[in-house]
């Protein structure tokens, strides 16, 4: 789906292929987990955990949950509050121009979440 998106938007809105933003209309690729893992300070985010981490993420992170029901609407937050990172410079780029980039946050403090 992601793929198709992309296609359909890849003119108006070109592929980021620089390891930083630049400015103007651009698509970048992120990805929810690996975002969870830099805003928690982890190499490793716990699968089980998914729903709760990511409420209790975007909830430190001053955003009103109780409309976000589903996991894939808190992922699709995760990946906007990216876009604002990415846009402000604080996200990293993890790959190469070849093989693409990866975007994530970077934190200057990570995220401490209640126990599950």
């Amino acid at each position: 789906m992601g793929e198709r998106v992309y296609r359909a938007l890849a003119d108006a809105y070109p592929l980021l292929t620089g390891a930083r933003y630049a400015g103007g209309r651009t698509s970048f690729e992120t990805y929810p987990y690996a975002i969870t893992c830099a805003m928690l300070g982890k190499a490793v985010a716990s699968a089980k955990q998914k729903r709760n981490q990511r409420r209790q993420l975007l909830e430190r992170l001053g955003i009103d949950v109780s409309t976000l029901k589903s996991v894939d609407a808190r992922d699709a937050t995760l990946c906007a509050l990216t876009a604002q990172y990415v846009i402000d410079g604080s996200a990293h780029a993890y790959g190469d121009a070849e093989g693409g980039y990866i975007r994530v946050p970077i934190v200057n403090e990570t995220i401490v979440l209640d126990a599950p």
